[in-house]
């Protein structure tokens, strides 16, 4: 009878544990492919210093171009709030989001924060 119990408990715990970690693995895998897409767009930003706008473009692939030239680098992370990616060199390159699109880049490279501008704002300066 003890034997039978507590053969029981570990199959009933094996179940359990297996259970929890399918749960979790599916949703993130999910949510890594809608946030590649939430960052993914033409996005503009203003280098205040030289008085000049650059765009930065971001493929659902995470392929990076900044002023239409490419830029190779790696996903480093991804969040609701952040994408951060590795440059060639080994700087970071971090676009922080709020909860309706990209806002802000900081290059680690030049050590400098960028606004990126809303869309309404971008198709005002083309005017």
């Amino acid at each position: 009878m003890k034997r039978r119990g507590a053969i029981l408990f570990g199959l009933s715990l094996l179940a359990g544990l297996s259970s929890t970690f399918l749960r979790k693995k599916h949703p993130h895998q999910q949510a890594s492919g809608d946030l590649a897409v939430f960052y993914a767009g033409t996005w503009t930003y203003r280098d205040e210093a030289h008085h000049r706008d650059h765009q930065l473009e971001i493929d659902p692939n995470m392929v990076i171009k900044i002023d239409g030239h490419a830029m190779p680098a790696t996903v480093e992370s991804i969040s609701a709030e952040k994408l951060v990616l590795l440059d060639k060199y080994g700087f970071h390159l971090e676009v922080k989001a709020n909860e309706q699109r990209p806002v802000a880049l900081f290059d680690e490279a030049d050590n400098r924060n960028y606004v990126i501008l809303s869309p309404h704002l971008n198709q005002a300066a083309g005017q």
